[in-house]
């Protein structure tokens, strides 16, 4: 304050001079006296301004740090009276406030049972046992396994998850420790079987993760939200060897989706495994014929009657039905057939196969559909969805009839035997015959 009435008394007293020149126009000594004032003025203010700091810095050393200490010792007492009269948190506050004795003030706090408070500030100043303890005592057992996980101690900080009823936590932790087997049993606890099972399966305990997809999927259908699921349960079992279960899940799936992934070769490569497929010399497979281009009505239809009889004669020699297919279907220099029971592919199996039905002769006949409409055909493109009269030239209507009826989905709608398409085919040729 002094030394700003001093400025101000300064300034007035300059100005006023000033203002008189100024009017006045003033006269050569008028002009050197309002130079020396501004000198002077120049030189006093710096000196008034270090003069100011000064004084402020012995009052701070003096006057001030004695206000200071008597504040403190003002709150030291206050914060003292609410301890002898029991009021610990009032006695706290003060001290974490005003004083910053956190410690002290962490210590009146738990006596206070303030707890979370007193946790907080342990867990602050690094005193972990004690703020878990805290925690704990405030009931707050998720801030307990975050300390206790934060110390790494996987265990503690299970336990604590364990006793707030966080069973999906206890399963992190532990297999954040590397515990898969506590991981899992944690898991299972909560209900939450499909975790269990992903994490036995990548621990490589395979038969345990099938065990726990079973029960995971024992009440449910394959559907837009569990489809995955199914698939890798059926997957998991085809790995730990169990066939007939992986095959009865794909099944399961191909009823929903039938091209869902690649369910259809699962079923396939587990029911038809590949035989033998080396061509011997001097024969050709169908199919190199076939990406030739289209096979002529008359020809396709002669080598589709001789496939036929071959097939019939394969029968008498135990051939396994569901192999019939134009990789499998090889022709010598003679035009001779034979047959091979190579790997199947999906376009020439019969829908029996993935609704699990057992095979019969009646899974040939739709394959061999399948073959023909391909040689009349020159290819796949529009199977199932356009009839082969409109996709080939010259093939008689009758012929297109004959590939319908081994193409029906259900199988009772199909020829019942090799030798119900021969009869129908002599039936038509006896037509022809007669309506010469």
């Amino acid at each position: 304050m002094i030394t700003i009435n001093c400025i101000d008394l300064l300034i007035t007293y300059v100005n006023a001079p000033f203002v008189q020149v100024t009017a006045s126009g003033g006269s050569l000594e008028e002009k050197a006296s309002k130079g020396l004032l501004a000198i002077f003025l120049l030189i006093l203010i710096p000196v008034l301004i270090i003069l100011f700091f000064v004084i402020k810095f012995i009052y701070k050393q003096t006057l001030g740090k004695k206000l200071k200490t008597t504040l403190i010792e003002d709150y030291r007492k206050e914060a003292g009276d609410y301890e002898k009269a029991g009021k610990y948190v009032s006695a706290a506050h003060i001290y974490e406030e005003k004083l910053k004795n956190l410690r002290k003030a962490a210590e009146l706090y738990e006596k206070g049972k303030d707890y979370n408070q007193a946790a907080a500030l342990y867990d602050h100043l690094g005193m972990s046992d004690k703020a878990k303890e805290m925690y704990e005592k405030a009931g707050s057992l998720e801030d307990a396994a975050e300390v206790a996980l934060l110390e790494g101690e996987f265990d503690q900080a299970a336990q604590f998850y364990d006793k707030a009823g966080k069973k999906t936590d206890v399963a992190k932790v532990m297999k954040q420790a590397g515990k898969t087997i506590y991981a899992v049993k944690a898991y299972r606890e909560a209900g939450d079987y499909k975790k269990a099972a992903q994490l036995l399966r990548e621990d490589g305990m395979l038969n345990e993760a099938a065990d726990m997809y079973q029960i995971y999927l024992h009440d449910k259908k394959p559907d837009d939200t569990t489809i995955e699921d199914f698939y890798s349960y059926a997957m998991l079992l085809e790995e730990t060897g169990d066939v007939q279960k992986a095959i009865e899940i794909f099944r399961e799936i191909a009823q929903v989706q039938p091209e869902f992934r690649n369910v259809r070769d699962r079923i396939l490569s587990l029911l038809l495994p590949p035989g033998e497929q080396e061509i011997p010399e001097g024969k050709t497979a169908l199919r190199s014929f076939i990406r030739s281009g289209k096979i002529e009505p008359r020809y396709s239809l002669k080598l589709w009657i001789q496939m036929l009889k071959t097939l019939q004669e394969a029968y008498k020699t135990g051939w396994h039905f569901g192999y019939v297919n134009p990789d499998n279907i090889l022709i010598d220099a003679q035009n001779n057939i034979s047959l091979l029971q190579g790997k199947q592919t999906p376009a020439y199996v019969p829908p029996e196969l993935l609704k699990g039905m057992a095979l019969d002769e009646r899974a040939d006949i739709f394959s061999a559909g399948v073959v023909l409409y391909e040689m009349l055909a020159g290819n796949l493109e529009g199977f199932g969805f356009i009839r082969v009269i409109d996709v080939a030239e010259d093939v008689p209507e009758w012929l297109d009839e004959i590939v319908i009826k081994c193409l029906k989905k259900v199988r009772e709608d199909r020829f019942q035997s090799i030798q119900d398409i021969f009869t129908e085919l002599k039936r038509l040729s006896q037509g022809k015959t007669d309506s010469g």
